[in-house]
């Protein structure tokens, strides 16, 4: 069973490493230089390449991409974090077609960054998909699904520790059915399923007037690794990991610091509500210095834009 592997970050690596241990991975194609590579998370084209599988970084749109693809004579393409579309003529190289891991419970979730929209959705259960690469974006027919649970005092960063693992199993037992020649195809239901954007760092900009269940979701959705949520008291940036929501509020604006504890956490206000924050990092550029009580956060994201 020989198998081109394309992906990317550290769920990439959890997915290659199964894959060499269950097949013949003949070639591996990485995202060009990525400055969170082997930094933020782990590096697809280290792994392979200190173990001499053949490696390179190419875009669909490079002039090799096809013929290095095709000179490892796949049996089977396998994706995982890979955020480009696979021409249809490169798909058919493969004489068992083109498989892809998703971080959702397909047809939930098609596109972009689907575990931080699911957290930031207020989801409970969430789960890792493996289907068939169709022409149209997340929506081939699917063969294997993982599902696990999130409780609301866990973040992203607790959903990708339990995601890990399932990755490599999902992809363990799909090469199995194929080796086996057992898989089963399921198609997709037809009909509307929202396709999600990209994020941006920016995208995680706090509005302090939404009520403190969705400011605590987006904070949620955004924690480590991710860039985490922001907000601005005057010149200070103020990046938020981890708060709890304190369901009864002072009479105070949205965005208000009510309180600092002698530990330097604080409670804000927001529109219902207020969030008490346990986990933050300040940076002005010029100090590191605490908040002050009745500070009040920056309500419109062009502030923060202006300033930072």
């Amino acid at each position: 069973m020989r198998v081109v592997f394309m992906g990317n970050h550290t769920v990439g690596v959890h997915a290659l490493d199964a894959l060499r241990r269950s097949c013949d991975v003949a070639a591996v194609v990485a995202h060009p230089p990525d400055v969170e590579d082997g930094v933020r998370y782990k590096s697809v084209y280290d792994f392979a390449a200190h173990r001499d599988i053949p490696v390179k970084r190419l875009r669909p749109t490079d002039a090799e991409f096809n013929s290095f693809i095709h000179d490892a004579k796949p049996d089977l393409i396998w994706l995982t974090d890979y955020r480009y579309i696979i021409p249809i003529d490169c798909l058919s190289i493969a004489r068992l077609g083109a498989i892809n891991l998703h971080p959702s419970l397909l047809p939930e979730y098609r596109g972009r960054a689907p575990l931080n929209w699911a957290v930031i959705n207020g989801e409970s259960r969430l789960g890792l998909t493996a289907h068939f690469v169709s022409e149209t974006v997340d929506a081939g027919d699917i063969v294997m699904q993982r599902a696990y649970n999130l409780r609301p005092d866990e973040d992203v960063g607790d959903a990708l520790m339990k995601l890990y693992p399932l990755y490599e199993t999902v992809t363990a037992e799909v090469i199995a059915a194929f080796i086996n020649d057992t898989v089963r195809r399921t198609p997709q239901p037809t009909g509307h399923h929202k396709v999600y954007p990209a994020r941006k760092p920016d995208d995680g900009w706090i509005d302090w007037r939404k009520s403190a269940s969705q400011i605590h979701n987006l904070i949620r959705g955004v924690a480590r690794p991710y860039p985490g949520a922001l907000g601005f008291v005057g010149e200070k940036r103020v990046t938020i990991w981890k708060c709890s929501i304190r369901s009864i509020c002072k009479d105070a604006s949205p965005g208000t610091v009510l309180s600092i504890t002698d530990d330097n956490t604080f409670e804000v206000a927001c529109g219902d509500g207020a969030l008490i924050v346990t986990d933050y990092s300040i940076d002005s550029g010029r100090n590191l210095e605490t908040l002050s009580a009745s500070d009040t956060f920056a309500l419109e994201k062009k502030l923060a834009v202006s300033v930072g």
